[in-house]
């Protein structure tokens, strides 16, 4: 009976895709992971901004910039891991990782906007995990961010990170904005 249900599933998918088109029909199907999308956090007057999404592999990337903060207001720009070259060339995506089920998402960060550093970028540790209130639908969803240094002799190396290594960032939008 399972594989009769099944195959009825199939035909039915199979003529809904031909008859609406594979676009429509990804958007239906799409379920976005609550990690998907853009993250605050505020020092003072500068704004820390996360933006993640997930690829068509499973893994998550993103970028990272922190900006100039006032009455709302989001003003210039400190820094930005999406770095654009004279040539048109832009800094592959700086945010790298898993998710996995019951810690959240774990992977690596490049840290390309250390000022005076020797190499392109400095690796750190990342790990970012959704600890909001399931029970509260009008509450915003918050994670914790922490970024730890790499073990092991560098050469070079640079103690620290450009931006907060141990934060609570709230999610502002499901939306990426990249500039």
């Amino acid at each position: 009976m399972t594989d009769f249900i099944k195959n009825i599933y199939k035909i039915s998918l199979l003529l809904t895709l031909t008859l609406c088109g594979t676009n429509e029909i990804k958007a239906q199907f799409t379920i976005a992971s609550p990690y998907e999308g853009t993250w605050h956090y505020q020092d003072g007057n500068e704004l820390f901004v996360v933006s993640l999404w997930k690829e068509d592999d499973g893994k998550f990337r993103g970028y990272y910039k922190k900006v100039e903060y006032n009455n709302g207001t989001i003003g210039a720009t400190i820094l930005n891991s999406r770095k654009v070259y004279d040539d048109g060339f832009v800094f592959p995506p700086t945010i790298y990782g898993r998710f996995h089920l019951g810690s959240g998402i774990s992977g690596l960060l490049h840290d390309n906007t250390i000022e005076n550093n020797p190499e392109d970028f400095k690796d750190g540790i990342l790990r970012m995990k959704i600890n909001s209130d399931s029970n509260c639908t009008n509450c915003p969803v918050k994670a914790t961010w922490k970024i730890e240094e790499e073990s092991g002799i560098r050469v070079n190396f640079i103690e620290g990170f450009s931006i907060p290594t141990d934060v609570i960032l709230t999610k502002v939008s499901d939306e990426i904005n990249l500039d």
